[in-house]
C-alpha cells in the first residue's frame, strides 16, 4: 500500500515545479509520473500529458521528505499560482515596456531601415539612456506587487 502527503495540490502550477520521478495521484484515482522533459506520463495514454489534465485535488505517491516539504512550502499560505501569475504579468509589464522601445526606434528609421542623421540624437537617446528611469520606476512596483503577495498584511 502506498501512502500520500497531507497536502493537497490544487493547481497545474505546482505540480509543474514537482521534480522529475515524482508520482501522483488524481481525484479521479489516475496516476502520473513525472519525465525529465517536464510531462506526466499516464498509464492508458500512449502520449504524454500537460499537468493541467489531471483532476485536482492531487497528491503525491510514496514522497519523499524534500518533496514533501517543496509540497508544503508551494501549497501553503503564499500560494505559487499567485505568485506565477504575478511574476507572468510582470514579465508582460516589461515585454511591452520594450516593445513600446521598439516601436519608437523603428518610428525613426525611413523606408530603407535606415537611421538619418536627423534621428540619431533621438534614436541614442532611445536605446541608451530612456527607460533607466522608467525601468527603475518598474522595478520599484514589482518589488513593491511581490512584497504584498508574501505579506499582504504587512509594511507599506
Amino acid at each position: 500500500m502506498t501512502s500520500t502527503t497531507t497536502h493537497r495540490i490544487g493547481h497545474p502550477a505546482v505540480l509543474d515545479e514537482l521534480p522529475a520521478g515524482t508520482e501522483i495521484r488524481d481525484a479521479d484515482g489516475d496516476t502520473g509520473t513525472k519525465t525529465d522533459d517536464g510531462a506526466w506520463e499516464v498509464i492508458g495514454f500512449p502520449v504524454a500529458l500537460d499537468s493541467d489534465w489531471f483532476t485536482f485535488p492531487v497528491e503525491v505517491v510514496n514522497p519523499t521528505p524534500e518533496t514533501a516539504l517543496l509540497v508544503a512550502d508551494i501549497t501553503g499560505p503564499h500560494r505559487l499560482p499567485d505568485l506565477m501569475v504575478e511574476l507572468r504579468s510582470v514579465v508582460a509589464d516589461i515585454r511591452e515596456l520594450y516593445a513600446r522601445q521598439e516601436r519608437q526606434l523603428d518610428e525613426l528609421r525611413d523606408e530603407d531601415g535606415d537611421v538619418p542623421s536627423g534621428n540619431l540624437q533621438r534614436w541614442d537617446e532611445l536605446r541608451y539612456d530612456i527607460h533607466m528611469e522608467e525601468g527603475s520606476d518598474q522595478l520599484g512596483a514589482v518589488l513593491r506587487r511581490l512584497e504584498r503577495l508574501v505579506d499582504p498584511e504587512g509594511g507599506e
